[in-house]
This record gives structure tokens, C-alpha cells and sequence, in this order.
């Protein structure tokens, strides 16, 4: 895909998507057994696009090859007009060519599709974004002239051919781009050929198709199993939703042909649809800030038709289709968003993305540095994305939290963003690609815990605030600090916990000693002690100025997303935030997420509990401690030196550790680098105070590769470090 993606309309979504379903989860290859790899391909297509539609509306409109509705010199990027002809015309063959349609084989509709496609190719209808002139238009007309070959009337050689040539000429050369681009060209490519058995350009495009599954440094699949588009920008979903699409689609065509998927590449697509991109999704409903510009359209984050792409990975990749078939009930909401989920912390140094998923919760992070873009906002869409990339995080378990919550959403107040309130949101230097500012963000990851930091710094456009923020990630919560927060902007900051959907949930507090229940419209602060609402917990154990609000919020998508509807949504938010008032000069706060909390009384148990242990939160340094999993969490903003009771640590450069004993007594570090500087990390590591000799491990992140930043280990395993 490119400047727009498929998901931004319903019809070419339907066309390019999910058309047909796929027939359930029927192999392609189930009924294609004999003639030649151009005649095989061409019925796989058939099988994968057909339907019975309805054309009654459309032929109302229909005037001499052309719609009367259809405004055919319209060059808008968005949503383009003339598109709606070829749509149509492709429901005319399908239902030409469909044995139960009332129209099928009725010479009248041939005459018309005959007509409409002349008056398509002498028209020639053209669009300023070059998406629908390369992608869109070449593979309607690919699919429609493949089904109209099956049709108990042929369309004339000439007009076929010219149509074909058209396809050739302005659909682009798949081997000048990148990504889910290059897979989305050699689809019409693929198309064409079979159409005009050319075996020549067959072979190049499928070589294109299957050729953006390598690991990369440039657009595509990163070396730490992210996905980037439109240079190093996170696209898990969007860009990520299309390559998939396009790729298990082709391999399912070539599936038993020379044209086969290699294994290894099998390996590559199965690695980051079951490590990544279906983990971002949480029953039906990703994650929203993995979705790139497309967060601000509706009904994007719903994903239930990417179960398209597990059932066609269980025949591609059937070692793990056990593990497909829950994905797929999931999608589909026949089992609960908790079934079959394994618990896993990965922390992707290529993406500055962290994630964090157990079977009750799944939590992210999204930063961005000097190494990645800021999430995009150009064609007219998501135009008000600009702290999206600032730390912000998703709290789910059911994973409908933020379902369509966005052109009701206060930009300003993005979940795990700290932020000034300003009147106006900024707009990034470059709609496309822009850089962060951040040298330091990074996390280290044992694959099941973690800790993730960012040095947040901004002094664009008024915004002038620096925070650096941090997360410590366990099984049942995530500790949250942010510290030295400075900001010259004329306005309040605002650290924001969440802002998500009521859901018709109630909002419990702890205001001083009293707990009690908001009101719908309710609108508290002061000394919150904890919030509590639809089974997670937001809890503040150092206090600060906490406000939490439960009321009624408007807005329209268009104000997003000049795509969109005008029409004004109201929908009711639950925010929950912490105030640094306006100009702080070394503002702090903590605050755990402990999510699966139902009720006020769990709340105040887990509040007695001792197990999490905040033990510094300065510029320099952030330490956590859980007791339970007898883990040390550290991040060094600076070279200094931890010292505690138990524990003691000195780092010679700015670095985040993992410290766990094992139950034989050991300690096990994890090291991470978060400003990729690729250098030597000395530390020195006490048992107890500095009084006696330390360990000295020299971890040398020189030799990273491919993944600067990555988690290194190292297990202490002499006697004087024994815990």
C-alpha cells in the first residue's frame, strides 16, 4: 500500500481485502488440480474473489458506459471518485459471471460492461495520488478481466488488450519499490501476466512479491521483528495489515506451483505474524498507536478480517496451526481475548517500541528518537497525531478500551504522554517523515520482564518540555515513573495516565480516607490515593496533584481526518491524569497500572502489599524493586552509582539493567544501551554496599550488529554473590 491505505474505504477494502472471505478456510488449491500455472493462478483468483452482489442501485446510474453520479474529473487524494466506476463494473461481471445471480449470462449486462470499460480506457480518469493510479485501478481491473474470462461471453481481444496494456504502462514497476508497495504493484503484475501468459514478467513479479520478506535495514521487516513504511516508521498495522494481505494472498495462488513460497521466507511471515502483529492485537482490536495515520480512521482498529491471513498461515506455515486456529477465534469473538495467550515482554531497539502482553492485560509503549519518525499525518489524516509518538501506552484486556474513541479523544491528553495543554496541537515539521529529538530511548527485556525508558525533549513549536519517563514491567502491574520535568511552554503540563472508554463501567476512588463511586460527569482531584475502573487499576503511591473525570466528550472524525464524516459522536471518557502545573522546573510522579483489580476492597489489599518498591526517581536514576520476583530494575540517565541495603550498582555510561536472583541464589543482569552509542559499558556490581570488591562486567555493545540496543546477559554465578 502507499499514501492511503485500503483500510480508508469500505468498498476497496472489500475488493482488496476480504472479498469472498476466502471461502470460510477452504484451500485455494482444493479444487485447482489441472492446466497450466496461468490457467491454475487464474481460477485461485477466481475462488479468492468470488461473490454474488447486488447491482440493481448501481445500473439505476448507469448512462452509456458511464455513472451519472460519478464525477470523473475529480483529482482528490482521498477517496477518489472515479473509482466508483471500476467497483461497479466489477460487480457487473461478477454478477455476469455468477450462475445464482438473476443477471448471470444476460447479454444486456455484457453490453454494459463491455461499454463501461471502453468509456474507462478512453476517459482514462487520472488521481494526484499516485496510489490509486499504481495499486488501486490496475488491480480492479486485473481481478474483473480475470473473472470476465470465465463468462459465457468473451470481452473483445482488443479492448482486453488495451486495457492490459494500460495496467502495464501506468501501473509502475514493482522493483523501484519498498515494502507492502513492491507486494501490492506485483499483485496486478501477477494479474496481467496470467491474463497475457507472459511467464517472463509472472516470474518477475512473484520474485518482487516474496522479495520484502528479508530482514532489512531500509522499509520493510526490521532485524528486531518491527515493520517500517515510509522510511523508520513503526507500521505494525496499516502497512503492516497490507503486506500480509498481499503476500499470504500470492502464496496461497502459487501454493503447489513452481512459484512456490520458499520455506525460509515461510519462516520470516509466520515469526512476525505470531511474535508481533497479531500480539498487537488484543480479541479483535489493535493496539492503537502501531496503525501509523490510519489510528484516525473509522473502524481501523477492528481487525477481525485479518483472520483472513491465519487461516490462509495454517496451510502456509501448518507446524503451527493449532496456534492460528486461536488466533482466529479470537478475531472472530468465539473465544474470550485471553485464550491461548502466552506471556511475553519484548522490547524492539529498531522500532522504540516496547510490548508487554500476559493473558489477563496487554500493555505497550511508543517512543520516538533521532533513529525513527514521528507517527505521519499526511493526505488530510490523523492531523492531530503529534504527541501519539511521545511515550504514549495502550491498557487493555478486552481490547475494545479506545474502539472509535478518537474524534472524541483530547489530543493532548494521549495515555502515558507527558505533555503541555496547549490551545493549538502542533503540527510536525514534515506531514511524511519526521525525527524525534530523543538520543535515549530504549528498554532492556529478559522476554518476559523488562524495563523501558525514555529522555523525552521537545522544543518545537512552543512545546519546550523535557521528562524523562520510564516503565517497569511484571506480571501483575506496571510501575510508571517520570522525573525532572521541565517545561517552558505557556501552559500546564499534564502527565496522562488513560483516557479510554466508560464502557458503562463504574469509576471508583480513594479520595483521602474516603472510597467512593463517581457519577457519570463527575470531575475530581487532590490526594487520589488510587482510581479504579473496568478491572484495572491506576494506583499513586507518592501522591501529586491526581484528577480523574468521567464525563461526556464530542467531536467529529473530520477534524482528524479530512476524509472523514462532519457528523458530530459523543461517547463517555474516562481520563485519569497527574497535574505538574504551568512552567514546573523538576517535576516528578509514580504510578502502577495494575490491571485484573475488580473491586474497591482487591484495590486496598494491593495497596497493603509491599512486593513493589519505588527506590529512586531522579533526572539521574530510576530503580524499582519487585520483592515477589526478587528483581532489581535500573535506568542510568547518567554515569553514577545505586546504592541500597541488599544491592549495589555503579554504571560508567548511561544504561537500563535487569537484576534478578534465581532460587539457587545467583544473579542474573540484563544490559541494555537505549542511545545505540555501540560502545564499552563497564559496572561494577556489590553484594549489599560498597565496602566490599565488586563483580566487573565490561559489556561491549560494539558488536550489535544489526540490533544496537539489544538486551545482553550475563549470570553471576561466584559464591560472594549469592543474595
Amino acid at each position: 500500500m502507499s499514501h492511503l491505505n485500503v483500510y480508508i474505504m469500505n468498498k476497496v477494502r472489500k475488493l482488496l481485502l476480504v472479498c469472498g472471505c476466502f471461502l470460510g478456510s477452504m484451500s485455494l488449491s482444493a479444487e485447482v488440480t489441472s492446466g497450466s500455472d496461468f490457467e491454475i493462478l487464474m481460477q485461485k483468483i477466481r475462488q479468492d474473489f468470488s461473490k454474488n452482489p447486488s447491482i440493481d442501485e448501481a445500473l439505476s446510474f448507469y448512462r452509456e458506459g458511464a455513472f451519472t453520479d460519478v464525477d470523473y474529473g475529480s483529482i482528490q487524494r482521498t477517496d477518489w471518485p472515479p473509482l466508483v466506476h471500476l467497483q461497479r463494473v466489477s460487480d457487473f461481471v461478477f454478477a455476469y459471471t455468477n450462475p445464482e445471480n438473476p443477471y448471470y449470462a444476460d447479454d444486456r449486462l455484457f453490453d454494459k460492461i463491455q461499454a463501461g470499460l471502453e468509456f474507462w480506457h478512453e476517459r482514462n480518469p487520472w488521481c494526484h495520488n499516485w496510489w490509486y493510479n499504481q495499486i488501486a485501478e490496475p488491480q480492479c481491473l486485473g481481478i474483473l478481466l480475470i473473472q470476465m474470462r470465465s463468462g459465457a461471453k468473451k470481452l473483445p481481444e482488443e479492448l482486453e488488450r488495451k486495457l492490459l496494456e494500460r495496467m502495464k504502462t501506468d501501473g509502475g514497476d514493482p522493483a523501484k519499490w519498498t515494502g507492502a508497495n513492491r507486494t501490492d504493484i506485483a499483485l496486478h503484475w501477477i494479474y496481467r501476466s496470467c491474463l497475457s501468459e507472459d511467464s517472463t514478467d509472472l516470474k518477475k513479479a512473484i520474485e518482487n512479491a516474496y522479495s520484502p520478506l528479508v530482514y532489512t535495514t531500509q522499509e520493510g521487516f526490521q532485524h528486531d521483528n518491527s515493520f517500517f513504511q515510509h522510511g523508520p516508521q513503526l507500521y505494525i498495522g496499516g502497512y503492516g495489515d497490507e503486506i500480509l494481505k498481499g503476500i499470504t494472498q500470492i502464496a496461497m495462488y502459487t501454493k503447489g506451483t513452481d512459484y512456490e513460497l520458499p520455506e525460509g521466507k515461510v519462516a520470516l511471515l509466520g515469526k512476525f505474524m505470531r511474535e508481533t502483529y497479531y500480539p498487537t492485537i488484543r480479541g479483535r482490536f489493535m493496539l492503537f498507536d502501531v496503525l501509523g495515520r490510519g489510528v484516525s480512521r473509522p473502524r481501523v482498529t477492528d481487525k477481525s478480517s485479518t483472520a483472513l491471513f491465519a487461516r490462509r498461515m495454517m496451510e502456509l506455515d501448518p507446524a503451527h496451526a493449532d496456534e492460528y486456529r486461536e488466533i482466529i477465534g479470537r478475531l472472530e469473538g468465539r473465544l474470550s481475548a485471553n485464550v491461548g495467550i502466552t506471556p511475553f515482554h519484548t522490547h524492539y531497539p529498531v522500532g522504540d517500541y516496547t510490548l508487554h502482553v500476559r493473558p489477563s492485560y496487554t500493555f505497550d509503549v511508543r517512543m520516538v528518537s533521532i533513529r525513527t519518525m514521528r507517527c505521519e499525518y499526511g493526505n488530510g489524516e490523523n492531523l492531530r497525531t503529534y504527541f501519539l509518538s511521545d511515550g504514549c501506552t495502550n491498557i487493555v484486556r478486552e481490547g475494545d478500551e479506545y474502539q472509535e474513541i478518537f474524534p472524541v479523544w483530547d489530543w493532548r491528553r494521549i495515555p502515558g504522554v507527558t505533555a503541555p495543554q496547549l490551545k493549538e496541537i502542533p503540527m510536525a515539521k514534515s506531514d511524511w517523515q519526521t525525527k524525534g529529538t530523543s538520543e535515549f530511548a530504549g528498554g532492556v527485556s529478559d522476554s518476559l520482564y523488562g524495563a523501558t525508558a525514555y529522555a523525552y525533549e521537545d522544543n518545537y513549536a512552543g512545546v519546550l518540555t523535557r521528562a524523562h519517563k520510564a516503565w517497569f514491567f511484571y506480571e501483575n502491574e506496571v510501575v510508571c515513573l517520570g522525573a525532572g520535568i521541565t517545561s517552558g511552554a505557556e501552559a500546564e503540563v499534564v502527565t496522562t495516565v488513560n483516557q479510554c472508554l466508560e464502557k458503562g463501567q463504574p469509576v471508583w476512588i480513594r479520595n483521602g480516607k474516603k472510597v467512593c463511586q463517581m457519577n457519570p460527569g463527575d470531575s475530581v482531584g487532590g490526594s487520589l490515593k488510587w482510581v479504579l475502573h473496568n478491572g484495572v487499576g491506576y494506583i499513586f503511591p507518592e501522591g501529586g496533584t491526581v484528577f480523574c473525570q468521567d464525563k461526556m466528550q464530542t467531536g467529529n472524525w473530520y477534524d482528524i481526518n479530512h476524509t472523514a464524516s462532519r457528523e458530530q459522536v459523543g461517547k463517555q471518557v474516562v481520563t485519569v491524569g497527574i497535574r505538574h502545573d504551568q512552567k514546573p522546573a523538576a517535576g516528578t510522579y509514580a504510578y502502577l497500572v495494575v490491571p485484573d483489580l475488580q473491586t474497591a476492597g482487591e484495590m486496598e489489599a494491593y495497596c497493603k502489599d509491599a512486593s513493589i518498591r519505588i527506590l529512586k526517581n531522579t533526572p539521574d536514576l530510576q530503580v524499582v524493586r519487585n520483592r515477589k520476583l526478587k528483581m532489581w530494575h535500573l535506568v542510568f540517565y547518567a554515569p553514577g552509582t545505586f546504592e541500597s541495603r541488599d544491592l549495589s550498582v555503579r554504571a560508567d555510561r548511561p544504561c537500563i539493567l535487569q537484576l534478578r536472583e534465581t532460587k539457587e541464589g545467583r544473579l542474573v543482569v540484563h544490559a541494555a544501551d537505549p542511545a545505540q552509542s555501540q560502545q564499552l559499558l563497564t559496572l561494577d556490581i556489590w553484594k549489599g554496599r560498597t565496602s566490599s570488591r565488586p563483580f566487573t562486567w565490561q559489556c561491549d555493545f560494539s558488536q550489535d550488529g544489526m540490533l544496537p540496543g539489544a538486551s545482553r546477559m550475563i549470570q553471576l554465578s561466584s559464591d560472594c554473590f549469592r543474595l
